[in-house]
C-alpha cells in the first residue's frame, strides 16, 4: 500500500528532506509517494545575498546565487508549483490555489519572511534610506546605495529577534569594514551595531570573543536596544534611545507562516510549536517540522535545516513502520562568520553546548579552527557555496560533519573553567 509523504516548502528544508527522503526510499524500497509542493521557481544560495551589495567577485548578479529549483528535485519526488492556501491537519489535507492534496504524513519546511511594515516608519524609507539584504532585491538596492555612500554614519540595525542566520548582520558589518578601508572612506565612518542582544552574540564566550573582535575593528555596540521606529535622522528604541543615521542597514522583524497558525499548529507568529528533540509538531500527529519555521532554540540557518532534515527523515520512516521517533534532534548548529579583510570565524554548537575554540572536524588535524579568525576559515566559507549546490541540496552526505554535534576536536574545558 502506497504512502503519501506531503512536504511543503521548497526552499533549503523541503528539497534536502524530499531528496534524502527519495534516495532512502529507493535503498530500503517502502512504497512511498514524495510530493512537494512550492511556489519558487528560483532557488536562492542565501548566503551569497551577504557579498551582492559589496559585488564580490562570483555575487554580482542575481544569476551568480540562483539556480532552478527543477535542477534540485530528484528521481522519486513529484513536484507541483502551486501557491498552498490551507492545511488541515485533521482530514490531513492541503489546499492549493488549483486543487486539494492528502497526504498519511506531512513535513513543514515553510521558512519565514522579513516584515518590513512590522516597524513604524520603515516602510516608507525602505530602499530609499534603509535598507537591507535579506531578501535578492534588497541587497541589490543596498549594493547602490553603499556604491553611491560617501562617509557619516552606517547603522547595522537588528529590529528584534529571532531572524535568518543570526550571525548575518556582524557579518556585513565586518565586511563594510573592509569595503570602507578598500574605498578610503573608513575614517569618514562611523560604523555602528544595534543590536537586541546583550552582546555581539547569544552565547557568553562566543559573544565575548565576537564582541572584541568589533572593538578592535573600531565598530560601536549598541546593545539592548529592539527597534520600534525609523525617521529620516536615526532609528528609535522602545526606552527611547535613539541613534542617528546617514545610511540604515536594518534587519526587519521575521515571521513564519500564516498556513501554519491558521492550521492551530502555530505561536502566533508563524512559527510551528515542535518538538525540540523529536522534530514533531506538537499539535497534530503525522506532522513534522524543519528550518526556519519551527520554534526550537537554535539558528535560523541552513546548516540546521540541512541536519534536522536528516533526522525528520529517519524519524519520518520510523513512524511509517509503525516505530517511535526517536529524540535525536541537539540543535546542531555550524556556520563561517566573515570578518572581514579575507579571514572568517568558524563556529559549531547545539542547543546544550556554546561555541569553544578548537579544531574542526577532525581533532588536532583540523583543518579548520573553531573561534578564531583565519584565512582558512574564509576560504571554507567560500567554498560552500558548491558544496551547497552539489552535495547539500541533493541530499549528498557531508564528510565527517554529522547531523548531531561532535565535541571531538573542541575545547571542553574552556566551558569547565568558566563554571
Amino acid at each position: 500500500m502506497t504512502t503519501e509523504i506531503l512536504i511543503l516548502g521548497d526552499g533549503t528544508g523541503g528539497l534536502v528532506v524530499a531528496n534524502l527522503l527519495a534516495k532512502q526510499a529507493h535503498r530500503e524500497n517502502p512504497d512511498l509517494r514524495i510530493k512537494l509542493i512550492g511556489n519558487s521557481p528560483k532557488h536562492t544560495y542565501q548566503p551569497g545575498m551577504l557579498f551582492l551589495p559589496f559585488q564580490t567577485p562570483g555575487y554580482r548578479t542575481l544569476a551568480d546565487i540562483q539556480r532552478d529549483n527543477t535542477d534540485f528535485i530528484g528521481a522519486g519526488i513529484e513536484y507541483v508549483r502551486e501557491r498552498i492556501t490551507a492545511i488541515d491537519t485533521t482530514a490531513r489535507r492541503v489546499t492549493t490555489e488549483r486543487g486539494e492534496h492528502g497526504y498519511d504524513w506531512l513535513v513543514l519546511a515553510l521558512g519565514c519572511r522579513t516584515v518590513v511594515d512590522a516597524i513604524e516608519g520603515l516602510p516608507e524609507r525602505w530602499g530609499k534610506r534603509a535598507h537591507g539584504f535579506y531578501t535578492p532585491d534588497s541587497a541589490l538596492a543596498l549594493a547602490q546605495a553603499l556604491a553611491n555612500f560617501d562617509g557619516g554614519d552606517l547603522v547595522v540595525d537588528i529590529a528584534e529577534m529571532p531572524i535568518k542566520c543570526p550571525v548575518a548582520p556582524l557579518e556585513f558589518i565586518c565586511l563594510a569594514d573592509d569595503y570602507l578601508t578598500r574605498r578610503g572612506l573608513r575614517s569618514r565612518t562611523q560604523l555602528t551595531l544595534v543590536t537586541p542582544l546583550t552582546g555581539a552574540f547569544t552565547k557568553p564566550i562566543c559573544n565575548e570573543m565576537l564582541t572584541g573582535m568589533l572593538a578592535g575593528k573600531d565598530i560601536k555596540v549598541v546593545p539592548n536596544a529592539s527597534l520600534a521606529k525609523v525617521t529620516d535622522t536615526h532609528i528609535a528604541c522602545p526606552d527611547g534611545q535613539t541613534v542617528p543615521y546617514d545610511l540604515l542597514v536594518t534587519i526587519p522583524p521575521h515571521e513564519g507562516s500564516d498556513l501554519i497558525d491558521d492550521a492551530g499548529l502555530g505561536d502566533g507568529l508563524g512559527f510551528g510549536l515542535t518538538d525540540k528533540q523529536t522534530l514533531k509538531a506538537k499539535k497534530a500527529e503525522r506532522v513534522f517540522l524543519l528550518g526556519d519555521n519551527t520554534n526550537v532554540p537554535t539558528s535560523k540557518a541552513g546548516s540546521v535545516a540541512h541536519f534536522q532534515a536528516e533526522i525528520v527523515v529517519h524519524n519520518l520512516l520510523r513512524e511509517i513502520a509503525g516505530r517511535e521517533a526517536q529524540p535525536l534532534a541537539d540543535g546542531h548548529a555550524n556556520c563561517f562568520i566573515e570578518t572581514g579583510h579575507g579571514r572568517a570565524i568558524l563556529i559549531d554548537f547545539n542547543y546544550d553546548i556554546q561555541p569553544v575554540p578548537g579544531r574542526f572536524p577532525l581533532p588536532v588535524i583540523g583543518p579548520l579552527s573553531l573561534l578564531k579568525e583565519t584565512r582558512l576559515n574564509h576560504l571554507g566559507k567560500l567554498a560552500f557555496k558548491p558544496i551547497y549546490w552539489n552535495m547539500l541540496l541533493p541530499g549528498r552526505p557531508i564528510p565527517l560533519v554529522g547531523s548531531r554535534m561532535s565535541t571531538l576536536g573542541k575545547q571542553m574545558g574552556v566551558l569547565e573553567r568558566r563554571h
